[in-house]
């Protein structure tokens, strides 16, 4: 039996696995997070379909449809057994909820499995999460970590989550650093806005307490802008300014850019080819001569000192006000400050 639901009534059941039936573009720019894609047409067929639809015939496109999708028939009713077997329900959405994953619930209906099908599609899931993160408004009391670069800020991140602490790493769900190093940090393509949100949400949700802690970070991240209420949220919340010596921030950015796998010389050259208008021709030379002899602690200490400084004292300064400053040698004392502040400030506060 099909069942149309509402996205509402079924997105906060476990026991639920979502299959996203629309093309793998559609796909990559957003999806119900954990939703598995089982595409009915591929990006060209999509592609090809569309123009027979609207430039030469519509019962032509139908047919054509019709034909690419029965060749994946099978591999649907295969992956839907396995699901059932293992005791978990299915739920299918395309677009607007429409021929696309109607026609597979039939097929898997026919077949005797049952199935759930997202009435409106994903584009009522959509208008779920912006009315949804819109009541996350003055929710949630944000403390937010400030200081220079090097500091060690995300990866303090990482280590409070380690430690069970909520976490909402922004340049993460973005894919994008904000820096003309963001594409050697984050490997992956930059998150779309509609992506962005759908993280976020999902992010949101998992806080117990009500306090997160997160980077300060500009309304825009690559391709993504903070919501209005979610940036406001964040400036009113409490601000920890962090510090630490010029060798510890050193040693902090060799580690996330240079001490790694798949290090690549060639992208941070690239990288700081685009700083010639800001620190001049002869300094990007001699620092991606540097780079190629290996001495980062040099060119590390130049772009921090050149480059990094002057921009984040701005925003530093702009604070006026930090609740708590922590210096640390070891990050590990950092992290142990943040959590007290946060048991004993901010949860008594």
């Amino acid at each position: 039996m099909i069942n149309v639901v509402k996205i509402e009534d079924i997105i906060n059941k476990d026991n639920m696995v979502y299959i996203d039936v629309r093309s793998p573009n559609e796909y990559k720019i957003d999806t119900i997070p954990g939703a598995i894609n089982m595409p009915i047409l591929t990006n060209e067929e999509r592609e090809e379909i569309g123009y027979i639809y609207k430039q030469i015939d519509v019962e032509k496109a139908k047919v054509l449809g019709l034909e690419y999708a029965s060749k994946k028939l099978v591999d649907f009713y295969s992956l839907a057994n396995k699901i059932k077997k293992n005791g978990k329900e299915i739920v299918l959405f395309c677009y607007r909820g429409g021929m696309r994953s109607k026609s597979v619930a039939k097929v898997l209906d026919a077949m005797g499995l049952n199935v759930f099908l997202i009435e409106g599609g994903y584009k009522s899931y959509r208008r779920y999460v912006l009315k949804t993160l819109e009541e996350y408004d003055n929710k949630i009391k944000f403390i937010v970590l400030h200081g220079y670069t090097g500091t060690g800020k995300t990866k303090i991140l990482t280590l409070l989550e380690r430690r069970g602490e909520p976490v909402l790493n922004l340049e993460y769900l973005a894919q994008n650093s904000g820096s003309v190093f963001g594409n050697i940090y984050f490997k992956e393509e930059s998150s779309t806005q509609k992506k962005f949100d759908s993280m976020l949400l999902k992010k949101l949700k998992e806080v117990k307490n009500n306090y997160m802690f997160v980077e300060s970070e500009s309304k825009r991240i690559g391709k993504v802008v903070i919501h209005d209420f979610l940036y406001d949220d964040i400036t009113n919340g409490y601000h920890i300014l962090i510090k630490t010596s010029l060798d510890n921030r050193i040693k902090n950015i060799i580690d996330e850019y240079v001490n790694i796998r798949d290090y690549n010389e060639e992208l941070i050259i690239e990288s700081i080819n685009k700083l010639k208008k800001r620190l001049g021709y002869n300094k990007v030379e001699e620092l991606i001569k540097q780079v190629k002899m290996r001495n980062f602690d040099y060119v590390v200490k130049e772009l921090m000192v050149e480059y990094y400084d002057p921009l984040y004292k701005y925003s530093i300064d702009k604070v006026g006000h930090f609740d708590k400053i922590i210096e640390y040698r070891n990050i590990s004392e950092a992290v142990d400050e943040l959590i007290d502040f946060a048991k004993n400030t901010v949860l008594r506060g």
